[in-house]
């Protein structure tokens, strides 16, 4: 079991999250000499922070920092603010037709899969949220109502409940776009206060509560069959503490929204069971997947499960004051452990020229070396929401101000 004093990381200073941010160069996220009629958009980095092309644009990237973009210049960053715009108007522009989110474009707007994908389409109306929150824009919330509605006639399942991850996909139903669908719905719920959004959120709440979630063991499934019953994958049913704790943050901000008590009940549990099986034993970091019994079946370490876990630490203490794995001196190691592993330049190998303000993505298990040769643009945010929740937890801001500091 996981206890708040164990791994303790030595640092000669705290990690400030504020600082972080403040060195984060937001002009970097968009390619400042792209032509108008190219996708301006990062799709990820070299160790030093310089844009790497990689051919294409994944609308889940553009529509991740348009969201960061909005959040910061809600926050009062001016380089934020002025990237913003750009990245909205090439989101909306080049990613979306006839009210359809696509989901692979090059970098001059072709488009290059228009299929329909769910978790694509969450984050462009998690995006389409923070950019109404931040301009007022009454248009682009027409385009999430258009989303939704093609969305239900798209990708409804065959189940009657819930929707199948890309269209005409005959796989397993998954949780992971469900859960990302659920937060675009709360975040476009609480900014415009539009019942066809508060209907969705109330429809995942009940197919998480009802099929999702498993009220016997406490832990929510990867995958699941036709009626929603969990699913074996290479013989086993594969349980992420990553969305455990980003379910435990969307419980408590759609039980507040909402007022559902019993959203809180059911994050307890899910935090109960990621706290007690979902952390590496050796380093304290959030495992990538264990199975309902909580032993480890993936063995690589990324930064979102840890910065999820911040959330999920930050939505208890709210709830609940203080307690095991949220209290201060908890807090502060899961912050210390993000910092040494992912934000700082290596010793050796190939995150030794890691610049300051970008990150790692993922190290392997024992080496704690990168699995990835790149910074991903996607990655940031997870981090750039960990870190302005902490803040605006501390400085007392309401749930859905978007005020980071």
């Amino acid at each position: 079991m996981y206890a708040d004093n164990l791994h303790r990381v030595e640092s000669d200073m705290r990690f400030e999250p504020r600082t972080w941010l403040g060195v984060l160069d937001y002009d970097r996220l968009l390619h400042a000499a792209a032509p108008s009629t190219h996708v301006p958009v990062v799709e990820r980095f070299d160790w030093s922070g310089r844009p790497i092309e990689p051919g294409f644009r994944r609308i889940r990237v553009m529509a991740r920092q348009t969201y960061v973009l909005s959040h910061a210049a809600i926050g009062g960053n001016s380089a934020a603010a002025a990237g913003a715009p750009r990245a909205a108007r090439a989101l909306i522009e080049r990613g979306v037709d006839n009210g359809q989110f696509h989901c692979l474009i090059a970098p001059d707007g072709t488009v290059l899969d228009p299929t329909a994908d769910l978790y694509d389409i969450a984050f462009g109306l998690f995006a389409i949220a923070w950019w109404y929150r931040l301009s007022g824009d009454e248009d682009a919330l027409l385009l999430a109502e258009h989303s939704v509605a093609n969305v239900r006639k798209k990708l409804a399942s065959p189940s009657g409940r819930g929707f199948v991850a890309r269209a005409h996909d005959t796989g397993p139903h998954q949780q992971n776009p469900h859960m990302h669908l659920f937060e675009a719905a709360i975040f476009l719920a609480a900014f415009s206060g539009r019942p066809v959004f508060q209907d969705l959120a109330d429809e995942l709440f009940e197919l998480a509560e009802n099929a999702m979630i498993d009220s016997a063991t406490g832990t929510l499934s990867e995958f699941f069959d036709d009626d929603w019953r969990p699913l074996a994958r290479r013989g086993l049913i594969r349980v992420e503490p990553g969305h455990h704790y980003e379910w435990v943050w969307l419980l408590h901000r759609y039980g507040a929204l909402m007022d559902k008590p019993r959203a809180f009940a059911i994050a307890d549990r899910l935090f109960d069971f990621a706290l007690r099986h979902g952390h590496d034993p050796v380093t304290g970091l959030v495992l990538s997947a264990v199975c309902p019994r909580g032993n480890s079946i993936a063995s690589d370490l990324r930064v979102w499960p840890n910065t999820e876990f911040l959330k999920a630490q930050i939505a208890m203490r709210e709830l609940h004051g203080s307690g095991q794995g949220f209290n201060d001196v908890a807090v502060e190691e899961n912050l210390a452990r993000i910092s040494r592993y992912f934000l700082e330049a290596q010793a050796s190998g190939p995150a030794a020229e890691l610049e300051t303000g970008f990150w790692i993505d993922s190290v392997e298990s024992g080496s704690y070396q990168p699995m990835s040769d790149h910074v991903p643009a996607s990655t940031l945010y997870h981090l750039f929401f960990a870190f302005t929740e902490l803040l605006r937890h501390r400085q007392g801001h309401p749930h859905f101000s978007g005020l980071p500091w």
